[in-house]
């Protein structure tokens, strides 16, 4: 929180001092700020500051999702320091590799980048809204998360068919900074990929799990 609060109060600063001339060209003002002595110093100073912290969150992160997807489905899983680190050294390399080779468009490509992610994440909000409000009634049950055995069991299968298809019927709709699908230029260039990937799989998973409650139902009766 300090790195990130140093790091806004400058850009804050900057943009006080440009009179308008940050918007565009945010790197180069923010460089010409440092010049030479005690100024530069500090500018220095704190935006290698605010860059460690929120590193240091984002490499932590990365190493904790890895580490969720790796363990799912398993009782209890341990993994050891010295792979935790290779683990973290493999994606602090990996993000740096990226941001030298792309540093010429970097802001623009990482706004296209925060864009694209919205193909996968409203799928999967819309499936997890849906799952909550309707069929687990807004009670979950923590302990049986862990357990893939229990009522949740390992993977949801339903869920993750649908899934997929959310983002897959996204693709034709979508229009970033490196894709653009075939069907953007009949729509004049308007993307509605969000709204397909939010209702569509909302839709098709409703469907699917009433089914699967219907049966799995009259499967009871019948015994």
């Amino acid at each position: 929180m300090i790195g990130a609060q140093i790091a806004m109060t400058v850009g804050v600063l900057a943009a006080a001092l440009s009179q308008g001339k940050l918007v565009g060209h945010e790197v180069d003002y923010i460089v010409g700020l440092g010049g030479t002595g005690a100024i530069a110093t500090l500018l220095y100073l704190s935006i290698a500051f605010g860059k460690l912290t929120i590193n240091t969150l984002n490499a932590y992160g990365s190493l904790m999702c890895l580490a969720t997807v790796y363990s799912c489905g398993k009782q209890r899983v341990r993994v050891s320091q010295s792979v935790r680190l290779l683990v973290l050294a493999v994606i602090i390399t990996l993000a740096t590799a990226i941001a030298i080779i792309g540093q010429h468009s970097f802001l623009s490509a990482f706004k296209s980048f925060l864009l694209f992610l919205l193909t996968f994440f409203t799928p999967w909000s819309a499936i997890n809204l849906v799952d909550y409000y309707f069929f687990n009634h807004q009670a979950i049950d923590m302990e049986a998360l862990n357990d893939p055995n229990g009522k949740y069991r390992a993977w949801n299968v339903t869920g993750l068919g649908v899934y997929l298809v959310g983002v897959a019927v996204q693709t034709p709709f979508i229009d970033s900074g490196f894709y653009s699908g075939p069907f953007v230029k009949m729509l004049g260039g308007i993307d509605i990929s969000w709204l397909i990937g939010l209702v569509l799989p909302a839709g098709l998973y409703y469907v699917l799990r009433k089914a699967q409650s219907a049966a799995a139902a009259g499967a009871a009766i019948s015994r």
